[in-house]
Formats: C-alpha cells, structure tokens, sequence
C-alpha cells in the first residue's frame, strides 16, 4: 500500500458523497481511505459504511467526537500507506490528485509533495478535462518560505502527500485549533526536498459554518490561533533567521485575521484585550517587512497596507469582499 488518504468526517452528511467521489475516481489506484466519523450526529456515519460495502479500499473508524486533531491523529495511526494525505470531507479534489503528488515525489527523489489549492464557491465540481503535469523542487528553506508566503505553498494541512511516519512522530495538537499552522511547519522543517505540484489538484470549498469562517468567535479559538501563530513562526525563526520577512509576512496575515476574530467573540476579556494589544503594536512596527516583501501576494500586501491606515476600513472591506464574492469568514 503505497498511499492512505485520511478524511475525518463530522456532520458531513451534505459534503461526503462528493468528496468521495472524487478520492475513488482518482487515476492513480494504489491507496486505501480512511474515514474517521468523528461522532457525527447526522447521517455521516450511514454514509461511511454505504460506501465501505462497496468499495474494499475504504476502511471506517467510528468514535466518540474527539475534534479534527484526535479524528486526524486516529487515523492516521490505523493508516497502512507510506504515504499519508489529508482530505477534508467538505473539500473537493481533481481525479489525478493522487498521481501528480506522487509523480512530483518520485520524478524528484523529494521526501514530500505539495499541490497548489485554490478556493472555490459551494456549487464547484472538478473538471473532466486533465491539466497538463508541472512540478517545482524546493530546499527546505525555499519551501518554508513559499509557505510563509503563502503564493504557492499552503500552510493547511491538506494538498500534501507526506510519509506516515512523520505525523506518528509529529502529530496533531489535540483540544486546539488551528491546527494547521501549530503542524505544517514540523513536516517542513523534517523535509530536504520538497515537490511542489504548480497545478491546482486541491479545492478548497468555502463555506461560512467551517471553524474559521464561523461568525460566533469563542475566546479560546483566539487563544488557540494566537498560540499557533507565535509557535510556527518561532520555530522558523530560530531554524532560518534569514527569512524574518517572510515569517512578518505570516504573522501579519494572521494576526489581521486574529484582530477580527477577537472582535467577534461574544465578550472580549481582559486576556483578549492584552493579545490585542500585542498584536497591533507588533503590526505598528513590523508591517513594512510585510508590505515591502515582494513574495507575498498582492492583495495580502494590500490588505497589510490597509490594516495599518484604518482597522474600521479595513474590517469594513473586508466583509463587503465577503457578500460579494463569497468568500468564508477568516
């Protein structure tokens, strides 16, 4: 078994059969799925075992609710690939997701792949018609700082194909979220080479009940991105102090995200006030790296700019963007 794709599934009774679909449609054929129903309350895990009894390559885990971190860490844990993959259950992906991954591995003699991932609206199917193959091989360094950057690189969890071992060895922080930023950064950090995979094989599907496009903020979903934020670029910074701009780019992404969030919570408490406090005066005297990086992408220097002219305008534009376009709360 050279892949396992693992999909944790909570009340995905609306999204799974798609998602599916596309992972059992795909043209590379060596690879099983796990399914973690993470003890949804709907017909998830009806779903689950319909589709286990007529496709031998999935296996099914139903648990108690555990949360994204503990659905992900359980199944990778039963997981039989050399490879790993994560694949929301909401998300969709093109039929040679899992033969460009593996091909930019294998063409590359790189330790992990990445693809590019592009957001889509609800009503997204993958397209029939093939795009040609294209592939980048990244240093360790290149890498993390593609992924600060955010252009091509992710720091999402998903659109990677990564060796098992590596989540045994570094696995999901469970009871947070934003877990994504609190793990992607070790498996960069673990990797020489990196396959970037220039074609976009992922699609995000936004949706505004997903955790970070949730209108109602708890205090402790602050908490928990503000510690996630600090720990991966931390952690990147000790290893590559060179990439101080790129690592500005990141907390500036995020603790723009963060400050809307705070503002979001039912009740703002004093240890949200202090974070906020931080968060502005780190912005205040680090947004020019940001800004000036070239890396990053436009609208995020744009964005950047904005926050520091006028916070009001820039949570005022930033929701407009929303009902215009679409896009999830972030």
């Amino acid at each position: 078994m050279l892949v396992s794709v693992i999909i944790p599934a909570y009340n995905a009774e609306d999204t799974l059969k798609n998602t599916l679909s596309d992972v059992l449609s795909q043209s590379f054929t060596d690879f099983e799925v796990v399914i973690v129903d993470d003890g949804s309350k709907d017909k998830t895990g009806a779903i689950c075992d319909e589709y286990k009894a007529i496709d031998n390559r999935i296996v099914v885990v139903h648990q108690k609710n555990g949360g994204l971190s503990n659905a992900r860490n359980n199944g990778i844990k039963i997981a039989r690939g050399k490879y790993v993959t994560l694949v929301d259950a909401d998300d969709r992906i093109e039929k040679y997701y899992l033969e460009y991954l593996i091909k930019a591995i294998q063409d590359n003699n790189a330790d992990m792949s990445c693809g590019r991932t592009d957001r889509v609206k609800e009503n997204f199917s993958p397209d029939d018609e093939i795009t040609a193959f294209s592939a980048e091989l990244f240093d360790r360094r290149t890498a993390l700082s593609e992924m600060l950057t955010g252009k091509k690189i992710t720091v999402g969890p998903c659109n990677r194909l990564v060796p098992r071992n590596w989540y045994i060895e570094s696995p999901f922080l469970e009871g947070k979220k934003y877990e994504d930023l609190s793990n992607s950064y070790k498996l960069h950090l673990k990797s020489s080479l990196v396959a970037f995979v220039n074609v976009p094989i992922y699609h995000y599907v936004m949706r505004g009940g997903s955790i970070t496009g949730s209108i109602n903020v708890t205090e402790k979903q602050c908490m928990d991105y503000y510690e996630a934020i600090n720990l991966c670029a931390d952690e990147i910074g000790r290893a590559y102090p060179d990439l101080e701009n790129d690592i500005a780019v990141l907390k500036s992404r995020d603790y723009m995200s963060l400050y809307l969030s705070i503002h979001r919570c039912a009740e703002i408490s004093e240890e949200l006030l202090k974070i906020e406090l931080i968060v502005l005066k780190w912005v205040k005297f680090n947004w020019r790296k940001a800004f000036t990086n070239k890396k990053a992408p436009i609208n995020v220097r744009l964005r950047i700019l904005l926050f520091r002219i006028s916070r009001n305008l820039y949570s005022f534009t930033y929701y407009i963007g929303i009902r215009i376009k679409g896009k999830a709360l972030a």
